[in-house]
């Protein structure tokens, strides 16, 4: 029995010394990420300003100031393709714009036309592109409901996997490489989204390992 216990005891010893370089390794390799990630969101909590925080490990969107969460939203599904990223401070350049009412030459600016230039958070779209600063474009899709929008949206999803080599052959022979994102939201959290993002807003991005 003693035999048996010491053999036991010894096999696994062999398996935690093979297992503890490449356990060491990634441990390095989180608290290296962690001390990025905290470095980048000092600079930005500095001061009173908004910033974003787009998480793909987690799979978590946050909006912050100080530190502190004013919102969050989890990503329900997600996409990544092209030039692999560190993490660190972004910015939103641009993004798709949203069109307003216009008030047609010679009409009266009365209450009820100025009414229908006021948007609402219901207003804004739930399917729009944000481009980030070092060539990243994040595409924002809406959660589908109902079985047959659920099928276009994977088939959809799919093809943008399949199509992606091309396109990085397409910007490799232009000589502009690009890294897209594909998020998809639940409805109202991608208009949130689109409500507090606006252009300027400075931003952490964390890319998947």
């Amino acid at each position: 029995m003693r035999r048996l216990l010491s053999s036991a005891l010894l096999a696994a010893l062999l398996v935690a010394a093979a297992a503890g370089p490449g356990r060491a390794d990634d441990d390095a390799q989180s608290l290296w990420r962690d001390n990025r990630r905290l470095e980048a969101e000092a600079a930005l909590a500095v001061t009173p300003k908004p910033y974003f925080v787009l998480d793909l490990v987690r799979r978590r969107i946050a909006l912050k100031a100080r530190g502190m969460v004013l919102f969050e939203v989890p990503v329900e599904d997600s996409g990544f393709w092209g030039r692999r990223l560190v993490i660190g401070s972004t910015a939103i350049e641009r993004r798709d714009a949203l069109a307003r009412p216009a008030i047609r030459p010679g009409e009266e600016k009365t209450q009820e036309t100025l009414d229908e230039q006021i948007l609402e958070l219901a207003d804004m779209p739930a399917e729009y592109r944000l481009h980030l600063a070092g060539d990243v474009e994040v595409e924002i899709l809406p959660l589908a409901e109902g079985r047959w929008p659920v099928l276009r949206q994977r088939a959809r999803i799919w093809r943008w996997r399949l199509t992606r080599p091309l396109v990085t052959l397409r910007q490799r022979r232009d000589r502009h490489e690009t890294t897209t994102v594909f998020l998809v939201l639940r409805p109202d959290d991608a208009r949130r989204l689109y409500w507090s993002f606006f252009e300027g807003l400075d931003g952490i991005l964390i890319p998947p390992r």
